[in-house]
């Protein structure tokens, strides 16, 4: 009769525990306006449907979120993290996008208990000499897509290559990494400024160039002005258009037919035919009545990770090396498939080359053509010191 009564009230502290259990804080910084609104459209839906997945909460726990708009701006992405560290409380910070804001707020974030989870930015000097135990990246560091787009390139044999990119952290980590793989000639590499959208002036000097090959990196609604520009320049024919984190599902409505036969490379694309990422794209496109791109999937996945983590715990947040070390175990399935972390909390993953193409809908959809790279690590992982 006393074991009895001793496991009625041991049951009933735990249920009262769980009722009582703090909820899982997090603060998610992403561009809703400016520059980049476009992609933090598709990346607040992602992480909504992630919620509906998981029945509105975390690891089983209560949870709440709350949102920062950035601006896209450095100053505000700043703002925002202090105030969602320290007023707040939260314990995952989701974001910022960009990797000129990722590179101003990561280090005093990922110093504090709170964990840094970053669904795009991997600039180079985190990911080596700067690495931190308190920052994990979901999608890729910065060069691995532009070094799967220079190994494509010249395994292809293109002899002369034409480089343009945004004059930004970001911008030079995918030229730095295209290079690092594309060993033939470049014959042009150019910095524009970070959200320019007229690009008459450096058409015409690249037209002159007469390079084989034409790669950029311009996300969002640079991406949209370049690639419509290029294309009614009429250099597309003469110079084909590769690139990273420009041509995806957001931007293809917005592009149009001239879009068609541009190849991008990526960890994810919209018909990678695992349950994970059948699942995905079928629920947001009937959500959201549009079809989710790269930056989606990645916002998904982020959340997904922290979910992960938080079961890996048993929702006891306290337990901060326990779940810092939940989180280097990536215990979820990713839209992506395989995932696992690298000692520095950057993915190692296949890398695919997707063409633009039109589905049997007539809908511009991403193809999968090609895996270029498989388990890839990336270039900086041995400048870090973290002990996983």
């Amino acid at each position: 009769m006393k074991v009895s009564v001793l496991i009625v009230s041991v049951l009933a502290l735990a249920i009262s525990g769980a009722a009582h259990a703090d909820p899982v804080k997090i603060g998610v910084i992403l561009p809703q306006t400016g520059v980049g609104g476009i992609l933090a459209k598709q990346m607040q839906a992602a992480i909504e449907l992630a919620m509906t997945h998981l029945d509105g909460k975390i690891g089983g726990q209560p949870t709440e979120i709350s949102w920062g708009d950035s601006q896209a701006k450095v100053d505000v992405a700043k703002q925002l993290t202090d105030e969602m560290v320290k007023s707040k409380k939260v314990n995952f910070v989701v974001g910022p996008l960009f990797s000129s804001e990722m590179m101003a707020v990561y280090a005093p974030v990922a110093r504090t208990d709170t964990f840094v989870i970053s669904p795009i930015a991997g600039p180079a000097p985190i990911a080596g000499q700067g690495c931190v135990a308190n920052f994990f990246n979901v999608s890729s560091q910065n060069d691995q897509q532009a070094e799967a787009m220079g190994a494509y390139l010249q395994k292809l044999g293109v002899k002369k290559a034409y480089l343009m990119t945004t004059n930004n952290q970001a911008g030079k980590d995918m030229i730095s990494g295209f290079k690092r793989f594309y060993k033939n000639e470049v014959v042009g590499e150019v910095y524009t400024r970070f959200g320019q959208v007229d690009f008459a002036a450096e058409l015409s000097e690249l037209r002159n160039a007469q390079p084989d090959a034409t790669f950029i990196f311009y996300p969002g609604d640079m991406g949209v002005q370049f690639v419509k520009q290029y294309a009614q320049a009429g250099i597309m024919k003469s110079s084909p258009l590769y690139t990273v984190w420009t041509v995806d599902q957001a931007s293809l409505p917005a592009i149009g037919n001239e879009a068609i036969g541009v190849k991008s490379a990526n960890v994810w694309s919209i018909d990678l035919p695992n349950k994970v990422n059948v699942r995905f794209v079928k629920d947001f496109a009937s959500k959201n009545g549009f079809l989710p791109n790269d930056y989606a999937a990645h916002a998904y996945d982020s959340i997904m990770l922290i979910d992960s983590a938080v079961k890996g715990v048993k929702g006891d947040l306290s337990r901060k090396d326990d779940l810092r070390k939940a989180l280097t175990l990536a215990q979820f399935e990713s839209n992506r498939g395989k995932f696992a972390y690298n000692s520095n909390n950057f993915p190692i993953q296949d890398y695919y080359v997707r063409e633009v193409v039109k589905d049997e809908s007539g809908t511009l959809v991403t193809k999968t053509i090609e895996t270029v790279m498989t388990g890839q690590k990336d270039s900086y992982y041995q400048d870090c010191k973290l002990k996983n």
